[in-house]
């Protein structure tokens, strides 16, 4: 009798884990949670959009701590993330880095949009298990100009 209950006990117990982490995957999966504040805003001498065009993004981004790869994000007015991916941050012989940045599908740079960049050390993805918040350590805003 006792082994019945321990076993019935022991079914209740996972179907409740299971639950919970099968809520908690469909709340994280949404891009909408997340919230990302702004970090240092540079100057244009430390950073720049060098070419650009509707399906590619360059930007000449001044170095700082010796870090290999970092956290790129373009953000549109909507808190909608365009563009992101890990790119090396560390060039030697240089004082800055370049990326090139393209849209996701069905996304497209349009001149005259208001967007932001925001550079960070950690995947957005990986930060729902824990918070919704993103820090951006870089944050520059800029708009496309006419062509």
């Amino acid at each position: 009798m006792k082994k019945f209950f321990l076993f019935i006990l022991i079914i209740i117990l996972l179907l409740g884990i299971s639950s919970c982490s099968s809520y908690m995957d469909k709340y994280y999966d949404k891009s909408d949670n997340v919230r990302f504040f702004h970090g240092l805003k540079l100057l244009d001498v430390f950073i720049s959009v060098e070419n650009f065009s509707a399906e590619e993004i360059e930007f000449k981004i001044r170095r700082g701590p010796l870090v290999k790869y970092l956290y790129h994000i373009i953000i549109d007015e909507n808190e909608e993330r365009i563009s992101e991916g890990w790119y090396p941050a560390y060039k030697t012989k240089t004082d800055h880095y370049t990326v090139m940045m393209k849209p996701k599908k069905g996304y497209t740079f349009q001149p005259g949009k208001k967007y932001r960049l925001c550079v960070t050390s950690q995947n957005p993805e990986l930060i729902y298990y824990f918070s919704s918040n993103v820090k951006c350590f870089v944050d520059y805003e800029f708009v496309l100009p006419d062509k």
